[in-house]
Order: structure tokens, then sequence, then C-alpha cells
């Protein structure tokens, strides 16, 4: 398996267009690392983009609704993380805190 494919890759693996997948890529505010020109799209980002085809394609959404949709989904993953390094952290200063005791 590949760490980074190019955006033809990607097109042929999820069934668009090369086209697509840059229009995906600005429409949801993707981050794709780049080698000049070229795309380095990762594993992680093509699941990315499969999950916005599928519910894109899903046909009860339009494109606005499936940006929403993503959108919420990423701002709540982001908030999970914030606040389990959160939670890391107090119990790092709990043990701490009973290493004392």
């Amino acid at each position: 398996m590949k760490l980074f494919y190019t955006t033809n890759e990607v097109a042929e693996i999820l069934g668009v267009t090369a086209s697509k997948i840059r229009f995906y890529e600005k429409k949801f505010r993707l981050r794709f690392e780049r080698n000049g020109r070229d795309r380095k799209i990762t594993k992680k980002d093509i699941d990315r983009l499969r999950e916005i085809i599928e519910v894109k394609n899903a046909g009860t959404l339009t494109l606005k609704g499936t940006e929403r949709k993503i959108n919420k989904k990423t701002d709540l993953n982001k908030s999970k993380n914030a606040l389990k390094t959160r939670l890391l952290t107090i119990r790092a200063f709990l043990q701490e805190a009973l290493k004392e005791i």
C-alpha cells in the first residue's frame, strides 16, 4: 500500500474525475499535502473523500447540505479530540497528585 496517491489515482479509486477531486478539495476545505504542483493524497484523505461522495450520492442532500453535514461532523470530531486531550491532562494531574499523597 502506498503512502501517497496522485489526484488521478484517487479519482480512479473513487470512480470520479480528477476535476471532481479538486472541486471537493476546495469546497470542503480539504488540505492535501503538495509536492510543487502535485497533490499528495493520503489514505485518510481518500476515506474523507469517499465519505463526501457517499453522502452526496445518497441523493437526499444538496451539495450545500452535504457540505454542512460533513463540516458539522468535522467540528464534532475536533471538539471530541479537544475534550479527550483535556481529560488526559486532568488525569495526568490527578495521578501526580496521588503520588504526592
